[in-house]
């Protein structure tokens, strides 16, 4: 449930590997929700080290002089870039985005969020979620489960189950 974040409210979307449909399951989750008015954060989980910054930019020297945070503000935009050396809990940072009607997460399978898990043949072989945490399932096969199932493409009505499982 949500609620175990306290602040904010979020769901997970897993699939058991990359490339079965979460990216652009959430961009056109985010499309709908954004013609709606909503307010909706992302959150995603990359396991390896990745840089925004570009060798020779003012942000990337700043990051290379020992900055331990960085932020670049334009008129439409601001990105934070905190340079750490441990990896910050999920919960640390949704509890930095109280501000949105609510949370999409990619990835943190493991996280105690509830979650809609893809499924996608030729790419998964399991449903890797516990039952109890599954708000539904959208894959291209149907599955013997009692949970909500809907298709790749049933964008709205994934739409619709999310804001009736945060009561919008």
């Amino acid at each position: 449930m949500w609620s175990f974040y306290m602040k904010t409210k979020a769901i997970s979307i897993v699939g058991e590997c990359s490339n079965v449909g979460k990216t652009t399951l959430i961009k056109n989750l985010l499309e709908i929700f954004s013609k709606e008015g909503l307010k909706v954060g992302v959150i995603k989980h990359h396991h390896k080290e990745f840089d925004f910054d570009r060798e020779g930019k003012d942000s990337y020297i700043f990051s290379q002089s020992g900055a331990s945070c960085v932020k670049m503000i334009s008129p439409n935009r601001v990105i934070t870039v905190e340079n750490l050396n441990y990896e910050k809990s999920l919960n640390d940072v949704l509890e930095t985005m109280t501000e949105y009607d609510f949370i999409l997460v990619e990835g943190y399978k493991w996280e105690k969020l509830d979650r809609i898990e893809i499924y996608r043949s030729g790419y998964s072989t399991k449903i890797i979620s516990e039952k109890e945490k599954l708000i539904a399932i959208v894959s291209d096969i149907e599955h013997n489960l009692d949970i909500k199932q809907f298709k790749p493409d049933e964008y709205e009505k994934i739409a619709k189950i999310i804001k009736e499982y945060f009561k919008i």
